[in-house]
């Protein structure tokens, strides 16, 4: 995001501080849902229910990032079968930005049109992406590939954060968080991770680069 719009968001919303696992409101049929987010810290996630009444993660949003605006800009009056929300992974500040002030700018800014055209095209091609790596990766090559990507480097190593849980995994991934356990442990006796009270520590980003490109193995006993 350029900082022209960031600077512009910021002026035009309400800062807030959300706890973890909070809920934006951005239902289509709820009267409430008239506004639309600046994620300034921390991380947020786009999930959905399934049919057996579990969560799944389709994309992590970190800042910064203009979240909750596609309802606003959807077709209203037509059914919407399936519910999406944004849930705060961990404690976030956001500012909340009002459908008024969000309209006003789409009204007499084409640059900021185009910076919302582009972030939807982003969000679209990583939830493609997302879905195509679940299909045809296996357990093992995903989680390598998603640790690579969540992880930063801190005091000099990079760290998976926190909230990563077992089931955070999974849920991203789409399998068991039992098959992300095997698979963890299995990594941890190689060498690859450890863990601290920081999170999961990569010690070995190299065997799992190999693992993503296809050039290494980690075998599981079922």
């Amino acid at each position: 995001m350029k900082e022209n719009f960031r600077k512009l968001l910021r002026s035009m919303g309400t800062k807030i501080h959300l706890d973890k696992q909070v809920c934006l409101n951005i239902s289509m049929d709820s009267p409430g849902a008239d506004c639309c987010y600046l994620l300034e810290d921390g991380i947020c996630a786009l999930t959905g229910v399934t049919s057996n009444g579990e969560e799944t993660v389709y994309l992590y949003f970190y800042p910064p990032r203009i979240v909750g605006f596609n309802q606003l800009l959807m077709t209203h009056g037509i059914p919407h079968p399936v519910e999406f929300s944004i849930i705060t992974k961990t404690e976030c500040t956001l500012y909340r930005i009002s459908f008024s002030a969000f309209q006003d700018l789409m009204q007499h800014d084409p640059t900021f049109n185009t910076f919302l055209i582009q972030t939807l095209s982003d969000n679209y091609y990583e939830v493609l992406v997302h879905f195509h790596q679940r299909l045809d990766e296996s357990a093992v090559t995903g989680l390598s590939r998603l640790l690579l990507n969540v992880a930063k480097e801190k005091e000099g190593i990079l760290t998976v954060p926190k909230f990563f849980t077992y089931a955070e995994l999974a849920r991203y991934l789409g399998t068991h968080p039992v098959t992300v356990s095997r698979i963890m442990a299995k990594m941890k006796q190689r060498g690859y991770l450890s863990k601290n009270s920081n999170g999961i520590l990569i010690e070995n980003a190299e065997a799992l680069r190999q693992i993503v490109h296809g050039n290494g193995e980690l075998c599981l006993n079922y």
